[in-house]
């Protein structure tokens, strides 16, 4: 009887260091924001959709101006990324490779926090798989 109860509790333990563990790696993206693996980003007359999304580091993230006037993808903090003019029809790619927060506005109809504004929250690539079941497996005693 005590070894099922000990491993029951060894099972509950591991579930719960794994969900923490999940939990801590998803970080804190901006409300709204959009999981997103494909990186893609409409651009519109005054609007980005989706304006927050998250991806993983190595995404190539591509802007496309589909509105009818001139716009632009400006970074809020350095020039990491960024195309000064982005033409109607035309397309702008960059690829985020290390995690991290980046906002970005457009700088005829926006500005950092305002108007036309977005952010990229890049997550780190995941390592590998988290298994419970060599703890399970385990004697205890």
């Amino acid at each position: 009887m005590k070894r099922i109860i000990r491993k029951s509790a060894l099972a509950v333990s591991a579930l719960a260091l794994a969900t923490a563990t999940a939990v801590g790696a998803l970080g804190v993206a901006p409300a709204g924001a959009q999981s997103s693996g494909s990186g893609k980003v409409t651009v519109g007359d005054n609007f980005y959709k989706p304006d927050d999304i998250e991806v993983t580091a190595g995404t190539k993230v591509t802007w496309t101006n589909k509105g009818k006037i001139l716009h632009s993808v400006t970074p809020d903090k350095g020039r990491a990324f960024g195309a000064k003019t982005l033409p109607s029809g035309k397309k702008y790619s960059y690829t985020f490779k290390k995690p991290g927060t980046y906002a970005y506005y457009c700088t005829f109809h926006g500005s950092p926090g305002k108007g036309q504004h977005g952010t990229i929250v890049v997550k780190a690539a995941a390592t590998g798989t988290t298994t419970t079941t060599g703890l399970l497996d385990q004697k205890s005693g």
